[in-house]
């Protein structure tokens, strides 16, 4: 279960307002403290770090250095030591590699601007091509001596040239500085899908999953356990591509989290079903990123109106279903936050009390989520019906139960059409997954469980359910239909099938 992080806004170490390294490493124990027999942690096993490089701007997706640590976070030292500390707790750490682009203040660009030995190191024409992006925005740029360089994300982050030998050669020494000199565990590539343009075809080219492919191949020559995430924005007819291809090992899916949103918001298990049993069979076993939202996009709490029931059904659809999930840093406390960008990555609020809420005892780079006074580490901690506390029982689940996260998915026909139902099955174990979507509680609920899990007559021992669910339900003697206890409105259930 992986976390990601923005440093600036999870914890100031320095008093100065932005987050920081140091900051990070003094909250691992939070997130997990290496400890099983603990639960007071969330339990997290990987975590992303976005952009820690040299860059130009707050997010860090304008990269300036490669090799060197933003300033505003720490240094090379610093990093070490939360990469170290990481692992002694079982934290695997991926951090953002961002090859489509530099920023324009990069010293490669600025050469390349006075014709220096750079200048191949980017795309450039001596006319305007007069296309426009893959999203109508424009993507050719005018520089002061009247040429066009090519910037799929604005003029300020101009698109390197990867056909040139030099700059593949290059982007290949920095990927194996963070994964061995650095110590990281993989590489999460960002904008992956828009690496090499084939004139007005600028997404999902042959040639970009051909050079991804040989990235990863190089990576993996490098440090054969190393992870190559790949970020492509794109339904899933298009993004299994990759990691069926070898492009990459793990891709995003950019479609769950919608799906998962509608089905709570509706009630509609019909979608869910659909939904998980697509990421059992769509990608390559072990090769999907599931999550609910990201940086890039809306809150998932503000999408649901506030709704913190509405939350929890979410987050047990996610974290009990196929893939590899991702948490988005607040996520687990309801942090809310819709666009413009720096508002949807304020700062982490570690306790009840304003101006700085634990995070800083300085004026914080960006102000907290209009509900950072009760959606706070603090406050949900003391509760143990709250969102955090719901997170950190799914994600104890989940990694105690290998069905959940590498099993198969076989959706179970079920009623009324509001109950999702999912068998998911390991060597060593058989689980049935139970959602039950509606916001009313639900009665007279059945599912059809197929006659080999029932193979024995098990018992049938509920391993997570909403409170004062009974310890075992008990599948029918004959007959494969099972009828279930009253099940409260947007509660999930975990059974463990037992001979």
């Amino acid at each position: 279960v992986f976390y990601e992080v923005f440093v600036r806004s999870f914890a100031d170490s320095d008093g100065d307002g932005i987050g920081d390294l140091p900051g990070v490493t003094a909250h691992l124990d939070d997130l997990n403290d290496g400890n099983p027999a603990t639960t007071a942690d969330l339990g997290i096993t990987g975590l992303w770090l976005m952009p820690v490089a040299e860059s130009a701007s707050y997010h860090g997706y304008d990269v300036t250095d490669y090799r060197a640590i933003e300033h505003d976070y720490g240094d090379a030292a610093d990093f070490h030591a939360l990469v170290d500390a990481a692992h002694e707790r079982g934290i695997k750490v991926v951090v953002d590699f961002v090859p489509n682009h530099t920023s324009k203040q990069n010293p490669w660009f600025r050469d390349a601007e006075q014709h220096g030995p750079h200048d191949a190191w980017y795309v450039w024409s001596p006319t305007d091509p007069g296309y426009a992006g893959p999203d109508g925005q424009q993507v050719w740029h005018r520089d002061e001596d009247g040429r066009f360089y090519y910037g799929v994300f604005g003029d300020g982050l101009p698109d390197l040239n990867l056909r040139n030998p030099d700059v593949t050669k290059e982007l290949h020494s920095i990927a194996k500085y963070w994964l061995e000199d650095m110590g990281v565990d993989g590489l999460r590539v960002d904008a992956a899908k828009h690496l090499l343009e084939d004139g007005e075809k600028q997404t999902n080219t042959a040639e970009t999953k051909a050079w991804l492919t040989a990235f990863r191949d190089d990576v993996h020559g490098a440090l054969r356990d190393s992870l190559v995430l790949g970020e492509v924005w794109d339904p899933r007819g298009i993004t299994s591509s990759y990691p069926a291809s070898g492009a990459v090992d793990l891709v995003f899916d950019f479609e769950v989290g919608g799906a998962i949103l509608g089905s709570v918001r509706l009630g509609d298990a019909g979608t869910l079903k659909t939904t998980e049993s697509e990421l059992g069979s769509r990608y390559p076993p072990g090769s999907v990123a599931t999550f609910l939202s990201n940086h890039d996009q809306p809150r998932f709490m503000s999408q649901l109106s506030g709704d913190a029931t509405a939350a929890k059904a979410a987050a047990a659809a996610l974290l009990l279903a196929p893939g590899v999930p991702f948490v988005y840093y607040g996520e687990e406390l309801g942090m809310t936050g819709t666009k413009p960008d720096e508002r949807i990555r304020t700062p982490y609020p570690w306790t009840a009390s304003a101006p700085g809420f634990g995070f800083t005892s300085g004026t914080p780079w960006e102000q907290f989520g209009d509900n950072a006074v009760t959606a706070n580490v603090e406050s949900e901690r003391k509760d143990g019906s709250s969102l955090l506390a719901t997170y950190r029982d799914l994600i104890r689940v989940r990694t105690s139960h290998p069905a959940l996260s590498s099993g198969t998915v076989v959706p179970l026909d079920s009623s009324p059409s509001s109950v999702a139902a999912f068998l998911r099955r390991d060597a060593t174990e058989t689980l049935v997954v139970i959602h039950a979507l509606s916001k009313d509680a639900v009665s007279g609920a059945t599912l059809d469980v197929p006659a080999e899990a029932l193979c024995g007559r098990p018992t049938g021992d509920v391993i997570y359910g909403p409170a004062g669910a009974p310890r075992t339900i008990v599948p029918p003697i004959a007959g494969t239909e099972w009828r279930l206890p009253d099940l409260p409105g947007r509660s999930s259930w975990v059974i463990r099938l037992s001979p």
